[in-house]
């Protein structure tokens, strides 16, 4: 019964989500490019830097790299559809890319944490049915590609995620704060704010 249709149905046009068009038109003009091609190097072993992510609706998001930590506090006009907290949680792990980046790491496969099976998920698969996740995740495999950044991500529960007091805005001392060493990119830089 499912696939019945009726036959008005039968003769009406069915066009792709926008999401589809985008992501075609971005593989249309990767592939334009000449000399285009994706080098294969091998993963090495496991880094656990001791990192972990987490975001709050009520707050913001929350990152801590080892003894380091990062904040970034919501807008009150944050949320709109499709911004989630799968979506913010997803936006915590293209934060700490950048971070990555940032601070020089390439060629390596680092381990993180996260308490969002949702984002653990779209992350592995690297596909999810959220616009918003997907641009994240675009955008977070524009840095990790090049950089030669594998990722390894590891659920540990919200009660023991040591960036949870972050996300809610408890911070850490002063003197174990990350420098915010990259520009925001513009999609985030009207939600979050450094802190």
């Amino acid at each position: 019964m499912a696939s019945y249709r009726t036959e008005r149905e039968e003769y009406e046009g069915r066009y792709p989500p926008s999401s589809v068009l985008t992501e075609i038109s971005w593989w249309h003009n990767i592939l334009l490019i000449p000399d285009f091609y994706r080098e294969l190097r091998p993963k090495g072993p496991l880094l656990d830097l001791g990192i972990f992510v987490n975001a709050s609706t009520d707050w913001g998001i929350g990152i801590l790299f080892g003894e380091l930590w990062m904040a970034f506090h919501l807008a009150n006009d944050w949320k709109i559809p499709g911004r989630d907290i799968c979506w913010l949680e997803t936006a915590a792990i293209e934060l700490l890319i950048y971070v990555l980046e940032a601070k020089g790491f390439h060629d390596i496969y680092i381990l993180i944490h996260s308490d969002n099976q949702g984002t653990i998920g779209a992350m592995k698969k690297a596909c999810s049915p959220n616009y918003w996740i997907n641009m994240s995740m675009r955008r977070t495999c524009g840095v990790l590609g090049p950089l030669f950044i594998q990722t390894e991500l590891e659920y540990i529960e919200s009660a023991l995620n040591p960036a949870d007091p972050i996300s809610r805005g408890i911070l850490g001392p002063e003197d174990k704060k990350l420098p915010l060493l990259f520009q925001l990119p513009d999609e985030l830089s009207s939600v979050i704010t450094y802190v």
